[in-house]
């Protein structure tokens, strides 16, 4: 069985188990065995990459999994000899994430982690971040692979990707979310589904479903669980009409920008109910979480843990390692260089697209041209992408604004000015690329 090292950037993560967990599975069923795992975290993320490491500790050694799990702040040593490396930061923490959801909402635009201006404020702060972790990775392990899975994901892969040399891919466990679903809705193993994903980060679209090869996608469509499926995420089923026209099944955030309206006043009224955002509900479903890996000696994942979001991202990573590392082919949806396979895009640009994966690493596979009805907001949104990647690297508030202006939740120049205004006042500890620049 084949030996690996693998270092998890931000060691601290409520979703470090859950890895782990994948990572024995991966050892029980012979496809390859991680030597040696390092968690390395930040100064302020110690005592929560402590407890993760504890944990993890106890549910490897219950299921007789022989590893070597190290802790560190050293985030170079822990790149050193690292043949796979997933990098899983947020930068500012949950603090910074609550400010991201909120300053929109102040602003009577929608507040979210990844879309629209929140999605923004992020990918300001994080995209230098993964730049310095790709660059030591380089320096210290050139031949070994970077699996973004910090948010936004998208974002920060296309950063990855146009300035960096490091081989890199990025994950989201939005459409693996789907394939498991349409699995159960034929009840099979979900090894005997596959699907065409087309499009970008938290904007992309299923096109086709396969069940041993063979198209299935008019029983799904046709199943009265298809408009459950669109109930259960917001759209309503109603809206069920609409996508079997097309002929897709949506990723959850497009509830973001065909419920726009819909969407703001159930954030508005969440906050005024004391509710507050999905940060500030994360916020206690991590204090919870974190109260259990300290006490539990069960070495079992906690149920609370499905509530935390992010199900079945371990799944694809292992699964895109496993394939490296044992050279057999699976097929993942990954954001990858577009390279042709999302036509109506760039050829450099990053997508959100199904691809093959072997030891050369993810092969994206060329899609059908997305139906006009939704590809004028892809291309829209690619562009607000760009420019924020611009905005990120080079502290570039021209390119900021007109990110921003180009995003389609956010309604005009006033509200871009006013919000940028406001995140770069907010988060000035953690983009000094912006230091002495305003508008």
């Amino acid at each position: 069985m084949r030996t690996i090292k693998l270092a998890v950037i931000g060691g601290g993560s409520s979703y470090v188990p859950e890895l782990m967990d994948g990572v024995v599975r991966k050892w029980e069923a012979g496809e390859f065995h991680a030597r040696e795992i390092v968690l390395v975290d930040i100064p302020a993320g110690r005592e929560r990459m402590e407890t993760v490491a504890g944990f993890s500790r106890r549910m490897m050694s219950k299921r007789g999994m022989p590893c070597g799990l190290e802790t560190t702040l050293d985030r170079r040593s822990a790149l050193d000899g690292a043949d796979f490396v997933i990098s899983q930061i947020r930068v500012g923490g949950m603090t910074a994430r609550r400010f991201d959801e909120h300053i929109p909402l102040k602003h009577g635009v929608i507040g979210q982690e990844t879309t629209g201006p929140g999605g923004f404020a992020n990918a300001l702060r994080t995209i230098p971040v993964s730049l310095e972790i790709a660059r030591d990775l380089k320096d210290v392990s050139p031949g070994a692979w970077l699996l973004n899975f910090s948010n936004p994901s998208g974002l920060v892969t296309e950063a990855l990707l146009c300035h960096s040399d490091v081989k890199t891919f990025g994950m989201c466990n939005v459409p693996i979310g789907i394939k498991m679903g349409i699995a159960k809705v034929l009840n099979v193993d979900p090894s005997r589904v596959s699907i065409d994903v087309s499009g970008l980060n938290h904007l992309s679209f299923v096109t086709g479903i396969y069940l041993d090869g063979q198209d299935v996608s008019d029983r799904i469509f046709e199943s009265p669980m298809f408009p459950l499926y669109l109930e259960s995420e917001r759209f309503g089923s109603a809206f069920a009409r609409h996508l079997r026209h097309l002929r897709l099944i949506p990723a959850s955030y497009l509830y973001y920008y065909w419920f726009t309206e819909r969407a703001l006043k159930a954030e508005q009224k969440d906050v005024a109910d004391g509710k507050g955002t999905r940060a500030d509900e994360v916020m206690r479903i991590e204090k919870e979480l974190f109260e259990m890996y300290a006490r539990d000696d069960s070495g079992i994942l906690p149920p609370a843990l499905r509530k935390r979001g992010g199900a079945y991202y371990s799944d694809v990573a292992l699964s895109c390692i496993s394939a490296m590392v044992r050279d057999q082919p699976a097929r993942e949806v990954l954001n990858v260089s577009n390279r042709g396979s999302v036509p109506g895009l760039d050829q450099d640009v990053t997508v959100e697209v199904s691809c093959l994966v072997d030891a050369r690493g993810p092969q994206p596979l060329s899609q059908k041209r997305l139906p006009v009805e939704v590809l004028g907001l892809v291309q829209q949104v690619k562009a607000y992408e760009e420019l924020t990647v611009k905005a990120a690297v080079d502290g570039d508030v021209e390119a900021a604004f007109f990110a921003l202006l180009n995003h389609p939740l956010v309604p005009g120049a006033d509200s871009a000015k006013a919000i940028l205004e406001d995140i770069l006042e907010v988060n000035r500890e953690f983009l000094p690329q912006f230091k002495g620049k305003s508008l």
